[in-house]
C-alpha cells in the first residue's frame, strides 16, 4: 500500500527531522521518498512524502505524523503523484540496468 502527504515549507525542518529520527528508526526502516512539488508536476508549493508499506506500517506512521501539518492526499491527485514516484523510480531502476547491464 501507499500514502502521500503534502506538506508546507514551514513544517519542513519538523518533518525532516521525525523521518530522520536516531533515536526512533521507525521512518528509515519502512523508506520514504520525499520530493518538492514541482518536480512532480504539481502547482503546488511545498513537499510531497511516499509510504510504501504494509496497512499496519502506514497505521503507525499516521500516528506519528498526526498533528505536524501534512496533508493526506486523496483521490484523483492522490493517483497522479503516487504514479509520478512510481515513474521516477522505474527510471531510476532502468537507468542503472543502461550502467551495468
Amino acid at each position: 500500500m501507499e500514502n502521500v502527504y503534502y506538506y508546507e515549507d514551514k513544517v519542513s525542518q519538523n518533518v525532516k527531522k521525525i523521518l530522520e529520527s536516531e533515536e526512533d528508526d521507525f521512518f528509515k526502516r519502512i523508506g520514504f521518498t520525499v520530493r518538492e512539488c514541482d518536480l512532480l508536476g504539481s502547482d503546488r508549493k511545498g513537499y510531497f512524502l511516499y509510504l510504501k508499506a504494509n496497512s499496519e506500517e502506514l497505521d503507525r506512521a499516521e500516528k506519528k505524523l498526526d498533528g505536524m501539518g501534512l496533508q493526506k492526499l486523496t483521490g484523483e491527485e492522490q493517483k497522479l503523484i503516487t504514479k509520478a514516484f512510481l515513474d521516477e523510480e522505474e527510471n531510476a531502476a532502468s537507468g542503472m540496468g543502461m550502467i551495468f547491464g
